[in-house]
C-alpha cells in the first residue's frame, strides 16, 4: 500500500497538482444583465480552460465590491462610472475612454484589481451623473498570478458586446436562463 502510494504521489507531480481543486469564484449582481455577463465570463472560463468556476450572486455592486476585496470573490463585472463615484469615492468624469483609464489605473494602484477589456455596450443605468458607463471583468491580481492565461482569454470578449447585442441578451434571459443564453451567444460568436 505505501508503494503505491508513493507511486501515485510520483506521478501526480506539483505542476499536475496545482490545478486541483482550484475553483474561480465569479460574483453577480442581482439584474439580468450581471447574470448573463457572469455566466458568460464562467462558461468561457470553463469550457477553454477546464477549471472549475462557480457563479454567486450579489444584491449590489457594493457586496460584490467588498466580497472582491475580502478575496470571497475572484472577479465580477463592474461599471465604470460605478468604479468612479461609488467605489472610489471620486467626481464623474464624462469621456467613456478618460473614465476607463482613470478606474482602471486607481483600481490597480489603490485596490490590487485589474480591470480588462469593457464588453463594449454602455448602460446609463449604472451611470452616475455627469459619466458614461462601461462594464468590464474587474480581476484580483492574485487570481491572474494563479491564473496566467485568465486576462488573455476574457479580454477575448472586450468589445464583443455591443449595446442591441446587451439588449438582444436580457430579453432573451427575461424568457430564458442567463447560463443558457449565454451559452448560445458564445457558440455563435466562436468562443467556445
Amino acid at each position: 500500500i505505501i508503494l503505491t502510494m508513493f507511486a501515485i504521489v510520483a506521478i501526480l507531480s506539483p505542476a499536475a497538482m496545482s490545478c486541483v481543486g482550484k475553483t474561480l469564484v465569479i460574483g453577480a449582481g442581482g439584474t439580468l444583465q450581471q447574470e448573463v455577463l457572469a455566466e458568460m465570463l464562467g462558461l468561457l472560463i470553463s469550457e477553454r480552460t477546464g477549471t472549475t468556476v462557480k457563479v454567486v450572486k450579489y444584491t449590489s455592486h457594493g457586496d460584490a465590491h467588498q466580497a472582491l476585496i475580502k478575496a470571497d470573490l475572484d472577479m465580477y463585472v463592474e461599471y465604470t462610472g460605478v468604479g468612479q463615484v461609488t467605489i472610489l469615492h471620486d467626481q464623474p468624469i464624462a469621456d467613456p475612454g478618460e473614465l476607463y483609464k482613470e478606474v482602471k489605473e486607481r483600481y490597480n494602484q489603490e485596490l490590487n484589481l485589474v480591470w480588462l477589456k469593457p464588453f463594449g455596450f454602455t448602460d446609463e443605468r449604472y451611470a452616475p451623473e455627469g459619466t458614461v458607463a462601461e462594464a468590464a471583468p474587474v480581476v484580483r491580481k492574485d487570481t491572474l498570478k494563479k491564473f496566467p492565461a485568465l486576462a488573455r482569454l476574457i479580454n477575448k470578449l472586450g468589445g464583443a458586446v455591443d449595446d442591441a447585442t446587451m439588449k438582444e441578451l436580457e430579453s432573451a434571459t427575461v424568457a430564458g436562463n442567463s447560463k443558457d443564453v449565454a451559452r448560445k451567444f458564445l457558440k455563435e460568436k466562436r468562443f467556445i
